[in-house]
């Protein structure tokens, strides 16, 4: 079964769509990927992660644009806006090389600004590919899309491999930094260096940006891509490079989903999103940190492998069956219920100083991560052979969940005390 869905493809067709998704989100990863190493060194601290997942909803303003663009304008070149969209994000992760320690005053408190603004335009990048990227590839042939969603979920692979190879050393210890004279006695938390720096790092992150900026302009241009784009010939999708193929290469325009499924698998793809993209990222270092930093950084890291190994399990099995979603989706619904439950527990969770709660941690975020990914793979590939707007509803749909969790959690954590920060080195000065 394998080797026949190999053998009616192009592998560099296929490179090019995983480098195109690749883009997606690769800026905002990289960013969230840096967090066991700036959180501690940013104003805002742990509610660093709540302010950089608000931040993410407010780019929503570039689906919101891009809607109305299309509603109101004759002139539909998306191509252009996405090459646009792509150099935009590569120059603002080389920017954050040399900008991301920059603070200034908002309303009076010190904030990561340099940080977060080139964080926004990144993410400006990731929330439109969702109406915009993804969409895009109905030009091409079925099997590609599935090479651009294992491309989508890299750009969480990628940065967290290469973060564990930079890593963040052991878990902190504490310095005395008691003043002179003073006659209380204060210790901060100190750590061991990584094995290269976070300027080089979005060095890195930026450059694989300028790549799928290259690979989407192959896309568009080389004729090897351009004979796999979708023909539709008597209502039937036919294949460039092998007529030949069997049936379950061809997708039928007349493709039809009971009226009830589609929407409700557009709810369930919204409070999917509601939780991975808008809720667990903004408390994530409340669950983790109180287990050590190794733990933070291996949750962070392993975790967003998680999501596009889950993902690329569409290439070897069928498209899955709602009910099998459903299944996922009561898991996905404990394990997000447990990790909230460790957050809320924050600064002293269940097996706290153990290394069964480090790995308990660290094991329930990758399962709930590879769980989102391979729901969110299962429910934008049921939509794929949609003739209509399907993929650009179930993008709306992702962009929804997102906001309304972002802005759920982020009032939790910043105006109300459900969620305590953890001092490694306060109970030294109670002993």
């Amino acid at each position: 079964m394998l080797t026949q869905r190999l053998s009616n493809r192009r592998l560099f067709v296929d490179f090019l769509a995983l480098m195109f998704g690749l883009g997606a989100w690769i800026g905002v990863n990289g960013v969230y990927v840096q967090l066991p190493l700036i959180v501690h060194k940013a104003p805002e601290g742990w509610a660093l992660p709540a302010y950089m997942v608000m931040l993410v909803q407010f780019a929503n303003l570039g689906p919101i644009l891009y809607t109305l663009y299309i509603k109101y304008t004759a002139w539909a070149y998306d191509k252009y806006i996405i090459y646009t969209l792509l150099a935009a994000g590569a120059l603002a992760c080389i920017s954050l090389s040399f900008l991301h320690n920059r603070t200034s005053i908002v309303f009076n408190k010190e904030h990561s600004t340099a940080l977060l603004s080139m964080m926004f335009v990144t993410a400006l990048v990731g929330c439109t590919s969702s109406v915009l990227f993804m969409p895009y590839m109905r030009n091409y042939r079925e099997i590609y899309l599935v090479s651009y969603l294992v491309g989508e979920g890299l750009s969480g692979f990628v940065p967290s491999s290469v973060a564990l190879i930079q890593g963040v050393g052991n878990n902190e210890g504490c310095m005395n930094i008691t003043k002179p004279g003073s006659n209380s006695l204060e210790f901060a938390p100190i750590e061991s260096d990584p094995r290269f720096s976070s300027e080089v790092f979005f060095v890195f992150i930026g450059t694989l940006l300028f790549l799928s900026y290259l690979s989407f302009l192959c896309l568009n241009n080389l004729p090897l891509a351009l004979g796999e784009r979708v023909k539709l010939p008597n209502s039937m999708e036919m294949l460039p490079t092998d007529t030949t193929a069997p049936p379950s290469y061809k997708v039928n325009a007349g493709w039809k989903m009971p009226k009830h499924t589609y929407y409700y698998l557009l709810i369930m793809m919204g409070l999917i999103c509601f939780l991975g993209n808008g809720t667990l990222p903004s408390i994530q270092s409340y669950s983790c940190l109180p287990y050590g930093t190794v733990a933070y950084h291996l949750t962070v890291t392993l975790a967003s492998i998680a999501g596009p190994l889950a993902m690329s399990l569409g290439f070897f099995i069928k498209l899955p069956k709602v009910k099998l979603l459903n299944m996922l989706m009561v898991a996905i619904l404990g394990l997000s219920g447990f990790v909230l439950y460790l957050a809320a527990k924050s600064p002293h969770p269940p097996l706290q100083h153990s290394w069964a709660g480090e790995l308990m941690v660290v094991l329930v975020w990758i399962t709930l991560c590879g769980l989102i990914g391979f729901v969110k793979m299962g429910i934008t590939t049921l939509y794929r052979p949609d003739p209509g707007r399907g993929l650009y509803y179930t993008g709306v749909a992702t962009q929804i969940g997102s906001l309304i969790g972002a802005i759920t959690t982020f009032s939790l954590v910043n105006y109300t005390k459900v969620f305590q920060s953890y001092n490694p080195c306060a109970n030294i000065t109670k002993n």
